[in-house]
C-alpha cells in the first residue's frame, strides 16, 4: 500500500470512499436511533404492523 506514486490517488480515493461509506451507515443508524425509529429485526415489521391496524380499525368502525 502507498509503494507505487502513480497509483496513490486511487487508493486514497479508495480510502475516503470506504470511510465516507462507514461514516453514512453510522449516521443513518444515530439518526434511527435519535428519532426512536426501530432498528435491525424490528425494523422490518413495525412499518407493515401500523398499515395493518388501521385497516382493521377502519373495517371495525367504518366511517358511516
Amino acid at each position: 500500500m502507498f509503494t507505487n506514486p502513480e497509483t496513490l490517488w486511487i487508493e486514497i480515493l479508495v480510502l475516503f470512499a470506504v470511510g465516507a461509506f462507514l461514516i453514512g451507515l453510522l449516521g443513518v443508524y444515530v439518526y434511527k436511533k435519535i428519532h426512536h425509529i426501530p432498528t435491525g429485526e424490528c425494523a422490518c415489521c413495525a412499518a407493515g404492523k401500523k398499515n395493518r391496524l388501521l385497516k382493521q380499525y377502519h373495517k371495525k368502525y367504518c366511517k358511516n
